[in-house]
């Protein structure tokens, strides 16, 4: 499955990448990595992850990371991933 990115999910991994690289820039090297790393996966795997639980629709998922959600949707008949948002777990998704 081809995987593509919202604007809105570039956007956080961007600023998420620039809030841990104040203090720590490997550790936002790190960060990016893993989480670039567990997206890969998707394209062999997509409905590994869990139903995201504040939808009720099968095709919305999302891989914890830490303390971030990255919440996707699959959709079959594009043959497509898209990331939806890479979203820390202590804020309301919706």
């Amino acid at each position: 499955m081809k995987i593509v990115f919202s604007n809105r999910a570039k956007r956080d991994l961007i600023d998420t990448v620039k809030y841990i690289s104040k203090d720590k820039p490997k550790a936002a090297q790190n960060w990016a990595d893993r989480i670039k790393q567990s997206i890969e996966k998707l394209a062999d795997y997509p409905s590994l992850e869990r139903i995201v639980p504040e939808f009720s629709d099968k095709s919305i998922r999302e891989i914890i990371k830490g303390q971030y959600r990255i919440v996707y949707k699959i959709d079959l008949e594009s043959d497509t991933i898209a990331i939806l948002t890479v979203h820390h777990s202590k804020k309301p998704l919706v």
